[in-house]
């Protein structure tokens, strides 16, 4: 199902600032029972809470920004703006564990027995109960509007969350009088934040740094362009990705003798197609070939000449050949190959005996094979 700009901005915004006011709540609660409740970690687990705080805001900046639409400097959108706050709020996730490490390790040698208030072990069960129902609420809106910011921030909850299971562990063992087991469970949780910190920060660069889709993606849209009727065979298929939706442009490749018109009709069957078939689709781009050509940009001055051209040439030949023919009332059809061109010459009756006694097969344009073919106009008619 395709979630358009608007939706996925009120869904962001919905469920972030419910994580604010539970995040605000929580910080205030576990500062103000860490500080009375003489529990140093409940007091800096509420200012884990509080950062969580700021990454709300920062959520809800980006969601508002990114959802703008595109405009006359943004013409894809502005949902890089997304992915941009996602690798902020996956740094502050390294920085966190990083800090959880390092005050473990301190503490581990240096750290001296506290015994706390029981107030705080309950603090510390109500933030994680909370934080566990926060990261779920938020992880469902996500996945619906295939969010990774909001991931990203799910994660940060329950990243405060596992902060708030260290507290416990660490209330709990200090309580007993086994103080190591506040260090070690710390240091396992800042491993696990970070590794989901540096997994996030990876994902939302590779898309800054406009990585493709993955093989299966890939393989099910690759399926999807050759069962469309009228495309023989496609080339330059790329892929790319914008705040989780994915930018896609292909060539295919059609008969040579189709007109324009039903050369379009092939692309939009694929455009259509791929928007059904492929999730996150946001932007779709078919180019129509007739021809097998080189992927890299061909110099104009090296491509064979133009219909002006072509009709330039002719009516110099025709009067080399002493044939007096009006141009205007001919229809030209050409057909470009690699090496040769095809030129299909509707003419009235009137110019029948000119165009045969110039000899046309004759008529060659400089480094092209160059075949010509000539059709009567009444005999078109006659037929129909």
């Amino acid at each position: 199902m395709v979630i358009s700009e608007i939706e996925r901005y009120r869904a962001s915004k919905k469920v972030t600032i419910t994580s604010m006011f539970v995040n605000t709540l929580l910080a205030a609660l576990k500062m103000v029972i860490g500080l009375i409740g003489r529990s140093p970690a409940l007091f800096a687990d509420g200012i884990h809470s509080f950062s969580d705080l700021l990454s709300d805001i920062m959520v809800l900046f980006a969601t508002k920004h990114a959802n703008k639409g595109a405009d006359y400097n943004h013409p894809y959108g502005h949902e890089r703006i997304e992915t941009l706050a996602t690798v902020v709020l996956s740094i502050m996730l390294i920085m966190i564990a990083l800090l959880i490490s390092y005050h473990s390790i301190q503490n581990w040698f240096i750290g001296e027995l506290i015994i706390p208030d029981q107030w705080t072990i309950y603090a510390a069960i109500f933030s994680i109960v909370a934080n566990e129902g926060l990261f779920r609420y938020i992880m469902v809106t996500a996945n619906r509007i295939g969010s990774d910011l909001l991931r990203a921030n799910a994660w940060h909850s329950r990243s405060d969350m596992w902060s708030s299971v260290v507290v416990l562990i660490g209330l709990i063992g200090t309580t007993l009088g086994v103080t190591w087991m506040d260090s070690l469970a710390a240091i396992i949780v800042s491993i696990m934040i970070g590794k989901m910190g540096v997994e996030w920060c990876y994902k939302a660069l590779s898309e800054l740094v406009d990585t493709g889709v993955n093989e299966e993606i890939l393989h099910k849209i690759e399926e999807t362009i050759a069962k469309v009727d009228g495309v023989k065979r496609f080339h330059c298929l790329r892929t790319r990705k914008m705040a989780g939706q994915i930018i896609l442009d292909v060539h295919v490749l059609v008969d040579s003798h189709i007109t324009a018109s039903e050369g379009h009709y092939v692309a939009e069957h694929v455009r259509g197609a791929l928007a059904l078939k492929i999730e996150n689709i946001k932007d779709i781009t078919v180019h129509v070939d007739v021809a097998e050509h080189p992927e890299q940009i061909v110099d104009p001055k090296d491509m064979p000449p133009n219909r002006t051209e072509i009709m330039r040439q002719l009516e110099v030949y025709l009067v080399q050949n002493h044939q007096n023919v009006n141009l205007h009332q001919i229809e030209l059809f050409v057909y470009y190959y690699s090496k040769k061109i095809e030129l299909y010459l509707l003419a009235p009756a009137a110019c029948k005996r000119a165009l045969v006694d110039a000899n046309l097969e004759s008529f060659k344009i400089e480094g092209m094979t160059t075949i010509i073919k000539l059709f009567m106009l009444h005999s078109v008619q006659e037929e129909k």
